[in-house]
């Protein structure tokens, strides 16, 4: 028994453990950070964000007066060619997001619940150009008025298929509505353009065309389906309201609620939920289904639990990682994990602190820290966005090539790379995040060109891990 236990120390001794790099990146806004006074004395209630591919922001603000969207380059600064200066305002008070369409935004509003006379008043997409102005083009010169059937959607949801056509949702219906690309009901899809399935809610859509749902009309829920959204069919129905990630010492969680729920490409789905179920401690779950199933081998149970009275606020993916948003007590941080649900270090520290936070939205090579904040009469007012760069490097006790891939800075002409035998792929990224090289052999990288700065090197090994080393070209 003890060489078993001696073999066992070994074996865990030579495994690959990953320690993550988060800095802020201080070319971002003023010194990492955007700050915008949205509207004197008008109290915030959410804030969204969507990355656009060039690595710009378009920032959604729901106030108690009215709405606004913001749009910053890439740099951190408003976009003096969209709106009016960088900003747009609509006077619609009720529920807003948007996504993206090709080269266009839609913005969705929810039905406006005060307006009894005309419920649906208020419920409708709009889309617009990259300079913010409506597009003629879609729907009636840019509207798609009346959008849902329900009075009070918790939420709405609008997917863009491949074709770029979209479906339309709300969480109190089971009716959602199918539209070109250009905003016309498509009478041929369903039963007049609409289509009813269970569990309606949309969450994303896999590359293998099928569609992620789940059934929010209860806060409590845990139900999702897997469907192809032509056949109309429903694949798989997963009900976790019952499963292992509920449970307490062997007793169901009753009190808890689903907070976020996000999708990848690839199949993976991650759900957050927050129970509170006095005597007990408040704490958090977040549960991760692969291949429409809770995926076991996720730290072992197929979620990760918070500490006692700390709070997952949010969770985001990227680079073949996890990062939480976490709260506890007046303290807020990031948390690192693997793919795995494994728990990693962030700058040799167990965590990274933030001074505020709200919601995260993460890309392969940075992390957009969404933030309200009150202004100096105390209302939340302000909006903050803090922007890091992350990265991700492969550590271990013995001396394996794979983990001491080695880069000579400051960069010249070609990168020189160290024990990088067992690399297939490697990238270089800028400090937004936007590509600029790429090749299968780093002798082939010609750097001549790059400018002056920092940059991030990918490294893609045979084993599908990634490392990623720091890059100085002066």
């Amino acid at each position: 028994m003890k060489k078993i236990y001696f073999f066992l120390i070994a074996f865990y001794s030579i495994q690959m453990y990953s320690q993550i790099s988060v800095n802020r990146d201080n070319s971002f806004g003023n010194s990492g950070v955007f700050t915008s006074d949205v509207s004197s004395n008008q109290k915030i209630l959410s804030s969204k964000i969507l990355i656009l591919p060039d690595h710009s922001i378009i920032n959604m603000i729901y106030g108690e007066q009215s709405n606004s969207v913001l749009k910053l380059k890439p740099n951190g600064m408003l976009d003096p060619n969209f709106g009016n200066n960088g900003k747009l305002e609509f006077v619609e008070n009720n529920f807003m997001n948007a996504v993206l369409q090709g080269d266009k935004i839609i913005i969705n509003f929810g039905p406006n619940a005060s307006n009894f006379s005309n419920p649906y008043e208020g419920s409708k997409i709009i889309r617009i150009t990259q300079d913010g102005t409506l597009d003629p083009s879609f729907g009636e010169n840019g509207v798609v008025n009346e959008i849902t059937e329900s009075m009070n959607p918790q939420s709405l949801s609008v997917m863009v298929l491949p074709d770029l056509s979209l479906v339309v949702s709300n969480s109190n219906s089971t009716h959602s509505k199918k539209f070109t690309k250009d905003g016309q009901l498509e009478t041929s899809f369903g039963d007049n353009g609409e289509i009813v399935y269970d569990y309606h809610f949309p969450i994303g859509q896999f590359s293998n065309g099928k569609i992620a749902t789940c059934d929010i009309s209860s806060l409590s829920s845990s139900v999702y389906s897997f469907f192809d959204l032509y056949s109309l069919t429903t694949n798989t129905v997963l009900n976790l309201t019952n499963a292992s990630c509920h449970e307490l010492n062997g007793s169901i969680m009753q009190n808890k609620t689903n907070i976020s729920t996000r999708t990848t490409t690839n199949g993976m789905v991650y759900s957050i939920f927050e129970y509170k179920n006095y005597p007990m401690p408040d704490f958090s779950r977040m549960v991760l289904i692969n291949d429409e199933k809770m995926d076991l081998t996720f730290n072992g149970k197929g979620f990760l639990t918070s500490e006692d009275s700390e709070r997952f606020l949010d969770a985001g993916f990227g680079q073949n990682l996890f990062f939480t948003l976490n709260e506890k007590g007046n303290q807020k941080y990031l948390a690192g994990y693997s793919e795995k649900g494994n728990s990693l270090l962030i700058n040799n520290q167990s965590t990274f602190s933030l001074l505020f936070g709200n919601a995260l939205e993460i890309k392969d090579t940075y992390i957009l820290v969404n933030s309200i904040v009150p202004d100096e009469n105390q209302i939340m007012s302000k909006i903050k966005i803090e922007k890091f760069v992350f990265s991700n490097e492969l550590l271990s006790t013995i001396n394996n090539p794979l983990n001491k891939i080695e880069v000579e800075n400051p960069v010249k002409d070609f990168l020189n790379i160290r024990n990088a035998e067992n690399a297939v792929n490697f990238e270089v990224y800028n400090v937004e995040g936007r590509k600029i090289l790429e090749a299968k052999n780093y002798k082939n990288m010609n750097v001549s060109s790059v400018t002056k700065g920092n940059y991030l090197l990918k490294i893609t090994l045979k084993s599908g891990e990634i490392v990623t080393k720091k890059l100085i070209k002066k």
